[in-house]
C-alpha cells in the first residue's frame, strides 16, 4: 500500500482510488425508439410543403380553382400547428408511446385514403386530420430523445433533430418534382405509407408505456388549450392565405388576424393568472430559453426564405423547373448533415454560444454573397453561397438545441418542445408570407424606378426600340415589329425589376440572420464544459 509521509508526523495512508465511472451505454430498444421518432418527424415535415407543385393537378382532379386548391396545404399546416398544445398535454398524461403509435397509424391510413377523396371538402378534412397527427409526431421527438438517451449521446440525436427541420423544405420540393414527373399526384400521399408503417412497428416494439396520470384528467385547463390552439391556427391560416387573398383587403384575412390577436391575448392573460396552466409561459422568462427560441425562429425563417427566394429567381429568370432546382438544394444541404455530429462533438469542447454566433455570421455571409446577383446567374453561381449557408446552418441549429436542452429541468422538457415546434411552425408561415409580399412590393418599387429611366421618345430608348424592330423586321410588317420591340423592352424592364427585388429580399434575409448572432452573444453560459475562444 502506498503511503504519504508528513515530516515530523505520523504516517497517513493514501485515500483509496475512486473507480472511474462506467461509460453510459445506450439501450438498443431506446435507439430504435429514437430512430423511429426521428424518421416520423422527417416524414411529417416532408409533407408540410409536398403538394405545392402538384396543386394544379390536385385542383384539376377535383374540378376546383387554384385559389380553392391552395387550401389543401393550408389545412395541413393549420391543423399541425393547432395540435401541438394538446399533444404535449397528452404526453404528460398518458406517456409518449400510445400518442406516437396512434398518430403514426392514423397518419399512414389517412395518407393511403387521401387520393380517393371524391371532393375538395373531403380532401381538406383528410389533410386537416393528417396535419393533426403530424402535429402529434413532431413535438414528441424532443421528449423521446431527452428521456431515452444518456446526456453524452442525446446531443447527437438532437443535432439531427435540429437539422431535419432545415433540410426537409428543400428535399420536399425535389421529391415532389420527381413524383410528379415519374408517377402521379396520388403518390404524393402514398409515399408516406411505408415510412408511416415502419414508425408504427418501431414505436410499438421499442417505446415503454407509462402509467396514466389520472390526476391530470381531473381539472384540465381547456380554456388555455383552446385559446392557444385556435389562436395559432387562425394566425397560420392568415399567413398562408394572405398573399392569395390580398391581405387586409380581404375580410377573411382581417377576421383571422383579429381572432388570432384576441385568442392569443386571452391565452397569455389566462396563463399568467392560472395556478397550473396547461401550457406554461413561465419557461419563456428564462433567459436562455427565450433567446434560443429567437434563434430557432430566425434560423427557420431564413432557411424557408432562401428555399423560396432562390428557386423563384431561377424559375422566373431562366425557366427552371422544380426538378432542376431540387438537386441544387439537396447537394448544398449535404454539408449540414455531415457536419451535424461534428458540431455536436464541438459543443462539449467550445462554448455553444460561440458556435451560435459563428453559425449566424457564416449563414449571413452566405446570403450576402447572393445580393449582387444578375439576370445571368444560374444554379452554378448559387452553388458556393448555398454551400456556405449549409455550413452556417449546422453551426446555427445544433448548438442552440444544446443551449436550451442543458439549461432546463426535466419537467420543463414538455414545455420547451411545445414552444420549439410552435416557433418553427410560425417561422415557416411568416417566411412564406413575408417573402412573397416582399418580392411583390420590391418588384413594384424597382419597376417604377426603372420606368423613370425608360421614357417614351427618349433618344436612348428610341434607339433601342428601332434596333430591336429592325432585327425583327424580317418577315414582319413594320407595325408588328415595332409592337414586339415595345413588348420585349417591357419584359426586360420587368425581368430586371425582379432581379433587383430578389437582391433586396436576400439582403433583408441576411440582416435578419445576423440578428441571431446578437441573441447568441446575450445567452448565459450553460453548465456544459465548454469554453470561450
Amino acid at each position: 500500500m502506498s503511503q504519504a509521509f508528513v515530516q515530523g508526523g505520523p504516517v497517513i495512508p493514501a485515500p483509496p482510488a475512486v473507480p472511474a465511472a462506467p461509460p453510459q451505454r445506450i439501450d438498443r430498444m431506446a435507439l430504435v425508439a429514437v430512430s423511429a421518432v426521428l424518421f416520423g418527424t422527417f416524414t411529417s415535415l416532408l409533407n408540410f410543403k409536398l403538394t405545392d407543385i402538384g396543386i394544379a393537378d390536385l385542383g384539376g382532379a377535383l374540378g376546383v380553382s387554384s385559389e380553392q386548391a391552395s387550401w389543401i396545404n393550408t389545412a395541413y399546416a393549420v391543423a399541425e400547428a393547432a395540435a401541438v398544445p394538446a399533444v404535449v398535454w397528452l404526453r404528460m398524461t398518458i406517456s409518449p408511446a400510445p400518442v406516437l403509435l396512434v398518430s403514426a397509424a392514423m397518419f399512414t391510413i389517412l395518407s393511403l385514403l387521401a387520393p380517393f377523396s371524391p371532393s375538395l371538402s373531403v380532401l381538406l378534412t383528410d389533410q386537416a386530420l393528417r396535419g393533426l397527427t403530424a402535429g402529434a409526431l413532431i413535438p414528441m421527438t424532443y421528449g423521446v430523445i431527452m428521456r431515452n438517451l444518456p446526456q453524452n449521446r442525446r446531443i447527437y440525436a438532437l443535432s439531427f433533430y435540429a437539422l431535419i427541420s432545415a433540410f426537409t423544405p428543400s428535399l420536399s420540393v425535389y421529391v415532389e418534382a420527381v413524383v410528379m414527373e415519374q408517377l402521379s399526384w396520388q403518390y404524393l400521399f402514398w409515399l408516406n405509407v411505408i415510412p408511416g408503417a415502419l414508425v408504427v412497428f418501431a414505436t410499438a416494439a421499442a417505446l415503454k408505456w407509462d402509467p396514466v396520470k389520472f390526476v391530470r384528467l381531473r381539472r384540465p385547463d381547456l380554456f388555455g388549450l383552446l385559446t392557444l390552439s385556435l389562436g395559432i391556427a387562425a394566425l397560420v391560416a392568415a399567413l398562408y392565405e394572405g398573399e392569395e387573398l390580398d391581405w387586409l383587403h380581404s375580410g377573411l384575412i382581417n377576421g383571422l388576424l383579429l381572432s388570432s390577436l384576441l385568442l392569443l391575448s386571452a391565452f397569455v392573460v389566462h396563463s399568467i393568472l392560472h395556478p397550473n396552466p396547461m401550457v406554461d409561459l413561465r419557461i419563456l422568462t428564462q433567459r436562455n430559453a427565450i433567446l434560443a427560441l429567437s434563434v430557432t425562429f430566425i434560423a427557420r425563417f431564413a432557411t424557408m426564405s432562401t428555399a423560396m427566394a432562390i428557386p423563384e429567381f431561377l424559375i422566373w429568370t431562366h425557366g427552371y423547373t422544380a426538378l432542376e432546382t431540387g438537386p441544387l438544394f439537396v447537394a448544398t444541404s449535404l454539408p449540414a448533415l455531415v457536419l451535424a455530429p461534428c458540431v455536436a462533438w464541438l459543443c462539449y469542447r467550445i462554448d455553444p454560444r460561440n458556435l451560435v454566433v459563428f453559425g449566424a455570421i457564416v449563414y449571413g455571409i452566405g446570403v450576402m454573397m447572393c445580393i449582387h446577383l444578375t439576370n445571368a446567374w444560374t444554379g452554378n453561381e448559387f452553388m458556393i453561397p448555398m454551400l456556405v449557408q449549409s455550413v452556417g446552418s449546422a453551426f446555427l441549429a445544433v448548438p442552440v438545441m444544446v443551449v436550451v436542452s442543458e439549461d432546463i429541468t426535466f419537467p420543463q422538457i414538455a414545455w420547451i418542445s411545445t414552444w420549439v415546434h410552435i416557433v418553427r411552425t410560425t417561422g415557416t408561415a411568416m417566411a412564406t408570407a413575408a417573402i412573397g409580399a416582399l418580392l411583390r412590393v420590391r418588384e413594384q418599387v424597382q419597376s417604377d424606378l426603372l420606368g423613370q429611366h425608360v421614357q417614351a421618345g427618349a433618344a436612348n430608348v428610341q434607339g433601342r426600340l428601332d434596333g430591336t424592330a429592325g432585327a425583327l423586321s424580317s418577315g414582319l410588317q413594320t407595325t408588328d415589329a415595332s409592337r414586339q420591340a415595345v413588348e420585349l423592352l417591357a419584359q426586360t424592364v420587368q425581368r430586371e425589376a425582379y432581379v433587383l427585388a430578389s437582391s433586396d429580399t436576400l439582403f433583408v434575409i441576411a440582416l435578419i440572420v445576423l440578428a441571431a448572432a446578437i441573441s447568441g452573444l446575450l445567452m448565459k453560459k450553460t453548465p456544459l464544459p465548454g469554453r470561450f475562444f
